[in-house]
């Protein structure tokens, strides 16, 4: 049964006490502490590399009787985290990490997270060349999913994850890579094992917990960290320490012998327990079936769910009208379960594994059948879908701060960021999950058959580019007598005095077209917001007044393509 030591908060924590730290590293080694968790990031900037010169300050040449994990790829832009998985940086964290620790070659190198904006691979085969030249003797990963741990070792050996686990924290379990690594041998270690600063004296409040702590003279936290360190050989959990103290209780958490009845106690009062000690299968084949079901809906905000649950039947359950969160309306299905319901019908997004899984393991002990009902709408069909509904609601396009007040007395109302939320986490239902079955169902667009007339929706950006700008309008207004047109505009460097002067201008010139100008006055940076181009809401209202049917549509700029792409119309990069 092996503790390390996670040595964050000594780099991080604003009143760092060198001192104090060095104290720290050297009482967990006292206390029989072999592996000590840094990375290039933990200091007070990216370039510091302050954990691990402080390892390296510590232990001198003793470093090499204990293994020392790191990890590459973080930026701290203003002391914050931001993920940077360019293939540079990772062979640059990790060249420099070795110099800090003064060292020939890295014992164990993560990736420390994965960044959304790099892809995947690009940062694994980093990792690959590393191993390959030398610099580290063995690579791993931090905070992924199952299926980037699957692709990751398409590529290269991986050796070790990282993941948060801990009494309070079961999504890495539930989601599948905790069991997928112990099915092929692969270390996780457990960052977080007591649930972080925001739980801290949680388990000490503890009855049960207080009660073994004081019957073997330790503290509440180092029963559960012996208990987590004995829930599989393969698991080894990262208390933090910022005091020479608190590393020799996770010392001491190592040798702590629990009782058979005492690991079963522990075991009922924390589900991961039994996650972890059971395979998915297992539990599933264990429990008793019968012929209700459950079905499970997983889509992303918008896509069509509660108008497909209306006829799907049974008892519908929606976080939208109940309120709360994901586990609530699992702990909801069951108790639906146990008094007789014999079809439940989850009408939420559930993009994750981990999400998903609480549903089957509470539909499991009550003998229910699970099958997923996959709602394979794109990201921009949802986003159309998103304004309509806003339409239909409130009779205009909310502006951020409307539509934020809104979303508290009804959450169908979202800004851009939920789906773009649900896209950048989304996990596609699979078969071994445990589902019973699994429908895929493609979005498909029914057409209004009020909407017949013909529209033009034009850039401003190609008007005021014009170098004859007269006679583009004036050859403009004779191509389309009938068509009613519509400019858009977005000028998100401008302030608001010069994008009204601006604003003014353009409506005049294009008065004589009877065209209507609609203009998104929000700044850049992520959309808050659902009319800035290419989003639909700005043209999407027009579209529904006029009753413009998307193939006598034409969208021209090629800022608006994605937006004519998604409503089926013609995008052209200028007027022919």
């Amino acid at each position: 049964m092996e503790i390390g030591l996670g040595c964050m908060r000594l780099s991080t924590d604003p009143d760092r006490d060198e001192e104090r730290a060095l104290a720290t590293l050297r009482a967990a080694r006292e206390a029989g502490v072999r592996l000590f968790d840094t990375a290039a990031a933990y200091g007070r900037n990216a370039r510091e590399h302050h954990g691990e010169r402080l390892l390296a300050r510590a232990f001198g040449a003793g470093l090499g009787e204990l293994e020392v994990v790191t990890k590459a790829g973080m930026a701290r832009p203003k002391g914050g985290w931001r993920p940077d998985g360019r293939r540079k940086t990772i062979l640059a964290d990790a060249e420099a990490s070795r110099r800090a620790l003064g060292v020939e070659a890295l014992d164990l190198l993560l990736l420390h997270a994965p960044d959304p904006r790099v892809p995947f691979a690009t940062s694994v085969r980093a990792l690959a060349t590393l191993l390959e030249r030398g610099v580290a003797e063995a690579v791993g990963l931090s905070n992924v999913r199952l299926d980037q741990l699957e692709e990751a070792r398409a590529i290269v050996p991986i050796d070790c994850v990282q993941v948060a686990l801990s009494p309070f924290d079961e999504d890495a379990v539930r989601g599948g890579v905790v069991e997928r690594c112990f099915e092929l041998g692969i270390r996780v270690l457990a960052h977080s094992p007591l649930g972080g600063p925001k739980r801290r004296g949680v388990l000490a409040r503890h009855e049960d917990l207080a009660s073994l702590a004081g019957a073997h003279g330790v503290t509440a936290e180092t029963i559960a960290l012996a208990w987590l360190a004995g829930l599989h050989p393969s698991l080894v959990p990262l208390p933090g320490a910022r005091r020479p103290e608190t590393a020799r209780l996770a010392g001491a958490a190592a040798t702590l012998a629990l009782r058979d009845d005492e690991r079963a106690l522990l075991d009922a009062l924390f589900p991961i327990g039994e996650l972890v000690r059971t395979r998915r299968a297992e539990r599933r084949a264990t429990r008793p079936r019968s012929e209700r079901e459950v079905v499970l809906f997983v889509g992303m905000p918008a896509a069509g769910k509660t108008e497909a649950a209306r006829h799907e039947g049974g008892l519908r359950l929606s976080r939208d009208e109940r309120g709360g969160t994901l586990k609530d309306l699992a702990r909801a299905m069951e108790a639906e379960l146990e008094d007789g319901a014999r079809k439940v019908v989850m009408d939420a997004t559930y993009p994750t594994r981990a999400q998903r899984n609480r549903v089957l393991e509470a539909a499991w002990r009550q003998g229910a059948r699970v099958r997923a009902v996959w709602f394979d709408t794109p990201l921009a069909q949802a986003q159309l879908n998103a304004v309509d509904r806003m339409l239909a609601k409130a009779g205009r396009v909310l502006d951020p701060d409307a539509l934020k007040k809104a979303g508290r007395a009804d959450p169908t109302m979202i800004p851009p960021a939920a789906q773009l939320r649900f896209a950048r986490t989304f996990e596609p239902p699979r078969e071994d999950e445990g589902f019973d079955g699994i429908e895929r169902r493609a979005f498909e667009r029914r057409p209004r058959p009020d909407h017949r007339e013909a529209g033009l929706v034009i850039d401003a950006a190609l008007l005021e580019e014009a170098e004859d700008e007269a006679g583009w309008l004036s050859r403009l207004a004779e191509r389309t007598p009938r068509t009613a047109l519509l400019v858009t505009a977005w000028w998100p460097d401008l302030g608001a005095a010069e994008r009204g002067a601006r604003e003014g201008a353009l409506a005049h010139r294009i008065a004589r077209l009877g065209a209507e100008l609609a203009v998104c006055p929000h700044a850049a940076g992520p959309p808050r917001c659902w009319c800035r181009p290419p989003l639909p809401g700005l043209v999407l209202p027009w579209m529904r007044r006029e009753r413009i049917a998307p193939e006598k549509l034409t969208l021209v700029g090629g800022g608006l393509a994605p937006l004519a792409d998604a409503l089926g119309a013609l995008s052209l990069p200028r007027l022919r």
